[in-house]
Parts: structure tokens; sequence; C-alpha cells
């Protein structure tokens, strides 16, 4: 039973156990109807740092229909290679691919970060240093807020804006039903405004 690494259209992993493997069925494995257009795409020889040694080979389509896109992050040489549906990734004992091993999701973790040159582990150094506030500097209210003149204290006064109002006589109101002495509150877009 050889074990064999898809990857879907999503772009996640998924391990699959083939128990008896036929090179002529790959494109079944990709959840292909036919082979039209499946084929090898590219071969990686990885050696890792531990010694161990992979023969990857990547099947794959690189014609489909719209929105069928695989949308896993392939690593150099095919990185600019857009392929369709989900492609299969297998593992041969040597760079001749007659002979099968395994590979799992994890080993192709594995040679993926070595193909990428590795990668770094971020946000390790931003912990060790010290976020500097820009605004630890500033005097700050009994609150605790910074007196950036953002935030008006509340012993401090506030000027409001007031609304003239105008009393109309009995005369200039003579179309007026009411009889009782009214104020009216007016205001005009084209009424001259105070500015400090």
């Amino acid at each position: 039973m050889t074990s064999i690494v898809i990857v879907e259209k999503t772009g996640t992993l998924k391990n699959l156990k083939w128990k008896v493997f036929n090179a002529e069925d790959i494109y079944k494995k990709g959840g292909f109807k036919t082979n039209k257009g499946f084929a090898e795409q590219t071969q990686w020889n990885i050696e890792l740092k531990d010694g161990t040694k992979y023969y990857i080979k990547l099947f794959g389509k690189k014609e489909g229909r719209a929105n069928q896109e695989n949308k896993y992050d392939m690593p150099p040489p095919v990185d600019k290679d857009l392929y369709f549906g989900s492609c299969v990734l297998i593992n041969y004992k040597d760079a001749e691919g007659v002979e099968v091993s395994d590979l799992t999701t994890s080993q192709w973790e594995k040679c993926y970060e070595h193909l990428f040159g590795g990668f770094e582990t971020l946000g390790s150094e931003d912990s060790e240093e010290e976020d500097e506030d820009e605004y630890d500097d500033l005097e700050k209210t009994a609150e605790g807020y910074a007196k950036d003149d953002f935030i008006v204290d509340d012993d401090e006064e506030v000027v409001y804006e007031t609304k003239r109002k105008k009393k109309l006589n009995r005369s200039s109101r003579s179309h007026i039903s009411t009889s009782s002495e009214e104020e009216f509150e007016y205001s005009s877009e084209l009424e001259e405004e105070e500015y400090i």
C-alpha cells in the first residue's frame, strides 16, 4: 500500500492510501474522469539536512474551466504555473521514477519548506522588542487619557451657539388664524453666521 498526497483545488493537502499503484490511473486519484491533459508537470529531487532524499513528481492539469483553479502555492520552478482541479504528489525511490515510495503530508511540508528556502517564524523577534507608545511622554488626565486637546476636560468651559428668535407683531401675523402671541424660531441658509 502506497501513500500519496492529493493537493485539492481548495489548496488543502490530503493523505491517500493507494492499494495497488498503477501509473496509468494517477488521474483518477486526482478526481478526473479522463486523463486528457493530466500529466507529469515537474519533479523535485530533494535532500533534506538530515540526509533524507525525496524524488517527488507533481501530476496535474494546466488547462481547465474557470473557477476550477487550484489555489495551492506550488514551489519553484512551477510557482508561476496555474493548475486546474486537484493535483497529485508521488514520491519515488530514485530519480528515474520507477519504484514508488510513501509520501505523507508532513513529509511534503518539510520538502515544501526546503524548496522555498526555509521560512522564518514571524513574531519571535517582535515579542522581544518593547513597543514604545508615542503617547508615553504626554501629560495624562486623572482618568489616564493623554492631554493632547482631543478630549475636553470636564472643568473646561464649552461654548455653544444659540439660535436667534424673532417675535412677530400682530400686524405681520394677520394671515395666521391664531390669536395668541407666539414666538417663531427661524433659520435660513443665506443667514450670515458669526465666526470666532
